[in-house]
């Protein structure tokens, strides 16, 4: 026979070496519990790639939201952005462009409308970059001395 133990969640904090509970309840002595916390110094850590990218931070945000909102969106297979002069270029390197030039383009219109920040974007295949490699094409030169925000 099984039993199932009942759980209860309860706010707390750390203080002095102890976690206090920020409500009024009563723990019986002896009993286990789980603590999960969220540690405030990881939340605002930058991405790697943040100090690289000499733009302002609000695009960099910008940046940074695009790239989370598109991974649920999007099977691609890098974000490079070209810097220079703060304004950039962002290529979408994905393995299909016309499945997800659509998603894409709507992700960063999205972002255009909620927080006023116009990402150029280009979607390109992976086939398609290859082939300008092999070709000793520039813009297969331009793309690859970005940064990836992946």
């Amino acid at each position: 026979m099984f039993r199932f133990k009942v759980m209860e969640a309860v706010k707390v904090i750390f203080r002095n070496g102890v976690f206090v509970p920020l409500e009024k309840i009563e723990i019986p002595e002896g009993t286990e519990g789980i603590t999960v916390y969220l540690d405030s110094r990881k939340r605002d850590k930058k991405p790697l790639w943040w100090h690289q990218l000499d733009i302002e931070e609000k695009k960099k945000e910008a940046l940074l939201e695009f790239s989370k909102k598109l991974a649920g969106k999007v099977a691609f297979v890098d974000i490079k952005v070209v810097a220079e002069n703060e304004e950039l270029e962002i290529f979408v390197i994905v393995l299909d462009e016309f499945e997800s030039l659509k998603p894409v383009m709507e992700t960063a219109l999205s972002l255009y409308e909620n927080l006023g920040v116009y990402l150029p974007v280009q979607v390109i295949s992976k086939r398609k970059l290859l082939r300008w490699k092999e070709q000793g094409n520039k813009v297969y030169d331009f793309i690859k001395k970005g940064v990836s925000i992946k």
